[in-house]
């Protein structure tokens, strides 16, 4: 398997003329699963970052936007267990989303010190239109995967690190 930062690049340098990837693949370096998935993590990263900077978002605020959207109303302490983040840090970040009109931040009647989070109708169109530029990168990286092949990734995946 190419790196697909490597399909880009076409930079040759390094042992034997391949590049410094290439070279990494074909190296004690490449056997570990942990690689490609590391790589492939980067790649996505930096290409679904400058999608999202065009949105004016960042990875954790359209994921955010991403999980309210449909209608749950998590509380801070919740949304920061499903993003892998300290309260603090959602808290921040709600903050941030409620300074732009994105989202709203509502005391829960059964804990004052509770947020629940919701999305507003700005929230939605900026949703929207980031969606879009995360699925056509998520499509162009997964190209030269069959939809079966797709499918089966996904299935590996949600195997290896269920969300449930």
């Amino acid at each position: 398997m190419a790196f697909p930062s490597a399909r880009r690049s076409g930079t040759e340098v390094g042992h034997r003329g391949a590049s410094p990837l290439r070279a990494a693949q074909d190296s004690p370096l490449g056997s570990p699963l942990f690689f490609y998935l590391s790589q492939m993590e980067h790649v996505f990263r930096t290409e679904l970052s400058a999608a999202l900077t065009e949105c004016e978002l960042d990875l954790r605020q359209y994921s955010t936007l991403a999980f309210i959207a449909d209608g749950h109303t998590p509380t801070q302490h919740e949304l920061a267990q499903i993003l892998h983040l300290d309260p603090s840090q959602v808290v921040t970040l709600s903050k941030s989303l409620e300074a732009r009109g994105l989202l709203v931040r509502q005391t829960l009647p059964t804990d004052r010190r509770a947020k629940a989070l919701g999305i507003t109708e700005a929230g939605r169109a900026i949703y929207s239109d980031a969606v879009k530029s995360v699925r056509s990168i998520e499509e162009s990286l997964t190209a030269s995967l069959s939809r079966r092949d797709h499918n089966a990734l996904k299935s590996f995946l949600e195997r290896i690190l269920p969300l449930s």
